[in-house]
């Protein structure tokens, strides 16, 4: 992967990490959640303002393009202007990228579908091919964003890498999956935390955990 020669950065509004003790550690929490939810508000804005469809995947790399540089103290009118312009950026690539996902997601539908039709072996033998799918389209969407917003090989490769991406990283995907697992459980046993925080918690930790991984794609990359 090939990263732009420019980083997208924002400056802090204040450097909570002066103030010490447990106070300057509480703040930062909150700065975080209290962003974490403003990113939730995007993301839903962006997705609509895309007609859903077209504007869910490029929200999605929007949301990264923030929860990236969670603790640089982006916030406000700052957030705002810096999520509207990476969706437009990346709206064009960031829906191509996402093509292959929804006909990977109708295909899963489907299977549901046929899946609740079947009994005995058959269930049981689809339905352990369907979670496997499932688990793996999920870990390779989990890039969809870093690669859409971050780098800028053509489209071709950017595909083959996505689809590879769960096989090239098994320990990264592992741990992207039981990430996502962990929220999904929060959500459910705390549904109001689903509400305010949505797509931004994931986005943020499967971020962290992917991009080390794309990071070391690009510098192969370059010293090839």
């Amino acid at each position: 992967m090939t990263a732009p020669s420019a980083e997208r950065r924002s400056p802090a509004s204040a450097d909570l990490a002066d103030v010490p003790g447990w106070a300057g550690a509480v703040m930062l929490v909150l700065r975080a959640i209290t962003q974490l939810v403003g990113i939730h508000v995007l993301i839903v804005l962006g997705t609509l303002a895309g007609g859903i469809v077209g504007g869910l995947a490029p929200a999605a790399t929007a949301a990264r393009s923030l929860t990236s540089h969670l603790a640089d103290g982006t916030a406000g009118l700052a957030m705002w202007r810096e999520f509207w312009g990476a969706w437009r950026s990346s709206f064009r690539r960031a829906n191509l990228l996402a093509l292959p996902f929804w006909g990977i997601g109708v295909l899963l539908a489907t299977d549901a579908w046929a899946l609740a039709q079947t009994t005995g072996a058959v269930r049981a033998a689809m339905g352990v091919a369907l979670v496997v799918v499932t688990a793996y389209a999920l870990v390779a969407l989990a890039y969809l964003p870093l690669v859409a917003g971050e780098f800028d090989d053509p489209w071709g490769a950017s595909i083959r890498y996505l689809l590879l991406a769960p096989a090239l990283h098994p320990g990264r995907g592992c741990a992207i999956l039981v990430s996502l697992a962990a929220i999904g459980w929060a959500y459910w046993m705390v549904p109001p935390v689903a509400v305010l925080l949505g797509l931004a918690a994931p986005i943020l930790v499967t971020g962290w955990i992917a991009a080390p991984a794309l990071a070391a794609s690009a510098d192969s990359a370059a010293s090839d």
